[in-house]
């Protein structure tokens, strides 16, 4: 069947969802359509750049942590995914990098793409999965919204490693309307459904402060906050 004809039969069954009686729950059934035609998106968006999400590329978020690493640095990069950002750090920082994974199909394909005599991935989970050793940088690139108990987490980052300043990257609650708006017809709001928290900046910075660490820098863009914080 012709594309055209798809797309037609689509909308008109996004019209029907939108002109029932029941008005929250039109907004309910939106959202989980709108929901699924993102989700797919982002599958056809990791396919079109060969397997590397395209918003690495669009919107170089990369470049926040590659720019506040040092030549000759050891950083460990927590929750390293399929090593996109760790290789970056290697050969546009000139950092020797530890990426900490527990998905085995992100650490097969970071092993298979990425390859470099200053970068190594290992399989574990945190914390438990944290090496022994000194790291001068800690990056947790959206991974600090997966977890539970984040306090406890951090203060074992830094107790393990004794790192100078860890560079982080986490959701942003208040991206776009539609969020609070889930959330008032009884959907879950955060993006992730694995997801603990979503931030903004006077939670992120609390949270921070009650794990012993200080933030010297926050950006706040693509409705996502990049920080860099140091120990007390």
């Amino acid at each position: 069947m012709p594309v055209r004809v798809w797309r037609g039969l689509f909308r008109f069954w996004l019209s029907v969802l939108a002109a029932q009686p029941d008005k929250r729950r039109a907004v309910r059934e939106l959202l989980t359509s709108y929901d699924d035609v993102y989700r797919r998106l982002d599958q056809a968006a990791i396919a079109y750049d060969g397997g590397v999400h395209v918003k690495h590329r669009l919107t170089r978020y990369h470049d926040f942590f590659v720019e506040r690493v040092r030549p000759g640095e050891r950083v460990l990069d927590l929750g390293s995914g399929k090593g996109e950002l760790a290789h970056d750090l290697v050969v546009r920082s000139g950092a020797s990098v530890v990426g900490i994974d527990n998905d085995p199909s992100h650490l097969s394909f970071a092993r298979s793409r990425f390859r470099d005599d200053r970068l190594e991935f290992r399989e574990g989970d945190l914390p438990k999965g944290i090496p022994e050793g000194h790291f001068d940088v800690v990056v947790m690139s959206n991974v600090l919204e997966h977890i539970d108990d984040r306090t406890e987490l951090l203060r074992a980052v830094v107790a393990s490693a004794a790192p100078s300043r860890l560079l982080f990257r986490v959701p942003v609650y208040a991206r776009d309307w539609t969020v609070p708006l889930k959330e008032e017809v009884g959907l879950p709001p955060y993006w992730d459904p694995d997801h603990e928290i979503e931030y903004d900046p006077r939670t992120f910075e609390s949270e921070l402060s009650e794990a012993g660490l200080e933030v010297s820098e926050l950006v706040v863009n693509w409705g996502e906050i990049w920080a860099v914080a140091a120990p007390r």
